[in-house]
């Protein structure tokens, strides 16, 4: 029978027993959280046409509590709608419908990508001016570059593969990436790149972020971005001159 909030008893043929009671903790969601990677790579690419490429790697990762996983279901022939999978400690979990749409990549990849996971944006110091973006819009992710396998949920082996991004022929997808994974995009990929043709020498500002218009629930909105202070010439490659805060 019960005698208190903490404390209780057992009438058994033995004798009666009295102990304390161990608090069960409640369970709460475990909710991804998105960043980007100190970015790397640069270099300017001279193109067909006399056009000049800021070509660039991004890393997006997740140092969260959760997986960030998404399941995309076909809406038409071209577009499917994004749910997002929020997993809870008891082993349960939920989906949640959001605003964020995937769309088939025909660009050598082959596979469907969130529209705008990732943005990038430069703009010239001295002004304020923004003076380019990214070329590329949609991005498929999985676990390829093991980031920070320390964070306590973080799985030690791969768990998330391209597979997940599915086919042409695919009428569903579910992708994800693992606390403590990345996913990068390296510079040689198609679209990897800011057009710099028309901008003229001087200091700048490439940012990049992830999830720019927060449609996806995560545990803090306010760290997804990273940035690099350049500087582009008219000719030659650029001169970085100092990183900003990344994940």
């Amino acid at each position: 029978m019960r005698t208190g909030i903490a404390r209780w008893a057992t009438i058994a043929t033995v004798g009666v027993f009295t102990g304390a009671v161990t608090p069960v903790a409640s369970a709460h969601d475990l909710m991804p959280d998105l960043g980007m990677a100190r970015l790397s790579d640069f270099r300017v690419e001279k193109a067909p046409g006399g056009r000049r490429l800021l070509r660039y790697s991004t890393t997006i990762v997740n140092v969260g509590t959760g997986a960030f996983e998404l399941h995309g279901a076909r809406t038409s022939a071209s577009e499917m709608s994004a749910a997002q999978r929020i997993f809870n400690s008891d082993g349960a979990f939920r989906d949640v419908v959001t605003p964020g749409t995937l769309v088939f990549g025909g660009d050598g990849h082959n596979h469907w990508h969130v529209n705008n996971l990732e943005t990038s944006e430069l703009v010239r110091l001295d002004n304020g001016n923004r003076s380019g973006t990214g070329a590329k819009r949609g991005f498929c992710f999985w676990d390829n570059v093991a980031f920070r396998l320390t964070l306590p949920s973080a799985p030690q082996n791969v768990a998330y593969r391209s597979t997940g991004c599915g086919g042409l022929d695919s009428s569903t997808v579910a992708m994800g990436l693992s606390v403590g994974w990345g996913d990068e995009y390296p510079a040689t990929l198609p679209d990897q790149y800011v057009d710099i043709t028309n901008i003229t020498p001087g200091h700048y500002r490439l940012t990049v972020t992830a999830d720019t218009q927060n449609w996806f629930a995560e545990t803090n909105e306010l760290n997804n971005s990273t940035w690099v202070e350049l500087q582009l010439r008219q000719q030659g490659q650029p001169r970085i001159l100092g990183y900003g805060p990344a994940a």
